[in-house]
């Protein structure tokens, strides 16, 4: 059991650390970094990270604006009396 929980805390602590190194980025430089690997031509490439930077940050936005507020945590119910 101790091991299934030390590697469940160990993905935790992966996917906080790739998301961090992810979150180093620009949206520009991710976008250019997809224009690159899609092969942009030099021509339409500032065209490309224009619009790519555009859509990334409307959906980030939006997705922000859509997530509901954390709900409270319910209170705990009293204890029953020992009899």
């Amino acid at each position: 059991m101790k091991r299934w929980m030390t590697m469940a805390a160990a993905a935790a602590l992966m996917s906080v650390a790739v998301t961090g190194l992810a979150a180093g980025k620009t949206l520009e430089e991710r976008c250019r970094a997809q224009a690159e690997k899609h092969q942009i031509s030099a021509d339409k490439l500032d065209a490309y990270i224009k619009t790519c930077v555009e859509k990334h940050h409307r959906r980030k936005h939006s997705a922000a604006a859509a997530a509901p507020a954390p709900a409270a945590a319910p209170a705990a119910a009293p204890a029953e009396p020992a009899k």
